[in-house]
Order: structure tokens, then sequence, then C-alpha cells
């Protein structure tokens, strides 16, 4: 799934994800937002929020990422496209244990943690 979430990661809205496919019908990702890049989106576009959960939870913000998404699948071959996706609506932190210390993802980490969000997407 490496190339696919690097395809991802080259928006400049999305900082980082994590595609999940093992003995599932499709792929899906979870999504960590760029904050800078989706907080100045949300201000030209006059979105109101005050929290990094109010971005991701944003309809234009889910709908910004969804054509990220999209984007992306037009260059990949047709079961390797994303299907469906979820925001995550919080920061992962290296000192919880989510990240590494070069900020990368620990996979095994976020799909425990974040079980009943994927679940949801199938």
């Amino acid at each position: 799934p490496q190339y696919i979430e690097n395809k991802l990661k080259a928006s400049i809205y999305i900082n980082d994800t994590v595609v999940i496919g093992d003995k599932r019908k499709f792929l899906s990702c979870l999504i960590m937002i760029d904050e800078d890049n989706v907080a100045k989106f949300a201000q030209d576009n006059k979105i109101q929020f005050s929290t990094y959960k109010d971005l991701t939870c944003d309809e234009q913000v889910i709908a910004l990422i969804d054509r990220e998404v999209k984007s992306v699948n037009e260059t990949l071959a047709r079961v390797e496209n994303i299907r469906k996706f979820t925001i995550l609506p919080k920061r992962l932190y290296e000192e919880d244990g989510e990240v590494t210390p070069t900020m990368k993802i620990k996979r095994k980490f976020v799909n425990e943690a974040f079980k009943d969000l994927i679940e949801a997407m199938y």
C-alpha cells in the first residue's frame, strides 16, 4: 500500500495516510490532513473552525479531501482505487506511541486504535 499512500501524500492537503485492504473487499484509508494547508483552505473559503477536529468534520474539507482521493484514483488501476476514506479526528503524536520519531505512522497501532473508524468504512 506504500505506493498508494505516497501518491495520496503528494497532495498539499494530506499529511499522512494508512491504506487498509488486507482481507477486505476493497481498499479504504485513514487520512491525516495537513493542518496548515487545510486551515488556509478553510480561511479562504470562510469556513469557521477553532480546533483540528472542527476542520476534520467540516463538509467542505471532507469534499476537498474527496477530490484529492479521486484525483489519485484516476492514476491507479481500478483494483488499487480507494473506495472509502475517513479523516482522523485527531493529530497523531510520538509521545502517545502513534508515530515514530521520524513522524511515520505506526500502522499496527493505528489499526488497533482506530478499529471502529476502520470497521465503519466496511
